[in-house]
């Protein structure tokens, strides 16, 4: 036999597919070329060249620490915990309950998200709705027709007294006038002397129940009679609503009367007051109760 036929190189060698604790290696030590078992087989750290990557710079034996940062309530681990500590579920059962909080957030809100397209859409009618009242107002000829539908017609004057020394009419100043009928409702008509209030016959003024209040002073020795008169636009007819008529007294000093009386008043009414005998000071008011 030729010695070419007895070498065998590396290539003709069947391949493995693994290695077992009892297959042997072949190395050359300072003592010679030695077989080694697979199992004696020991990599020293010095040998492995991304120890630092294995630990993190950091020694992985011996004791290590936790630390953790709140999140509503619970409790996270952070960075600063010990490079390789071995994990306990003490450890992340914050991480897992804030997962599952957040998970049942997420999903009571998306619950929600029908409620928030209804919120939406309202809101938007909303501000549509605002916008024309902006706009309404913003106009001094739609404000003069809208903003008078609803006014009153009220009214307070003092200190006044009779047109003459024997009765009649009463009579008024401007300085008596405490609440103005004008400011209630620009359209009223207003007359101090003798004393008489038209209300509005246009839309800024609605039929209502007014109540009026007189206090009167009459001196002991006479009895007037006061009348509240009301004239009717329907038909101009004047009557009387309301009356009194003071008793004389034998007291030696004047005497001071209050009395009430509620009457409807539609639109375009008059209402005037006088007395039979002389007044020396009389209040008048009228406010509104209700349409």
């Amino acid at each position: 036999m030729a010695i070419e036929d007895e070498i065998i190189n590396i290539t003709d060698i069947d391949v493995g597919t693994e290695i077992l604790n009892n297959d042997k290696l072949i190395i050359e030590t300072n003592n010679g070329t030695k077989l080694l078992a697979f199992k004696d087989l020991v990599i020293g750290e010095d040998n492995i060249t991304f120890r630092d990557k294995l630990v993190q710079g950091a020694d992985a034996t011996g004791e290590s620490s936790t630390t953790f940062t709140t999140v509503t309530g619970h409790n996270i681990l952070t960075s600063d915990t010990t490079a390789g500590h071995l994990i306990k579920y003490v450890d992340i059962s914050g991480t897992i309950e804030l997962g599952k909080f957040n998970y049942d957030r997420v999903a009571q809100f998306a619950s929600l998200s029908a409620t928030i397209a209804q919120n939406e859409s309202e809101i938007s009618f909303l501000k549509s709705e605002l916008n024309l009242i902006k706009t309404t107002f913003s106009s001094s000829s739609a404000l003069s027709s809208t903003a008078l539908t609803l006014s009153a017609v009220n009214f307070y004057y003092q200190n006044g007294a009779s047109t003459t020394g024997s009765g009649g009419d009463i009579k008024f100043t401007s300085d008596g006038v405490v609440v103005d009928p004008t400011k209630t409702n620009a359209e009223v008509s207003q007359n101090l002397n003798p004393f008489s209030i038209t209300y509005p016959d246009d839309s800024s003024y609605v039929g209502s129940y007014i109540m009026f209040t007189l206090n009167f002073d009459t001196h002991k020795s006479r009895s007037p009679r006061l009348t509240i008169y009301k004239t009717t636009v329907a038909n101009g007819a004047t009557s009387p609503v309301w009356s009194y008529t003071m008793a004389k007294t034998a007291s030696t000093t004047n005497r001071v009367f209050a009395h009430s009386h509620i009457e409807y008043v539609a639109p375009g009414d008059r209402i005037t007051l006088t007395s039979s005998q002389h007044i020396s000071k009389v209040n008048f008011k009228g406010f509104k109760l209700a349409t």
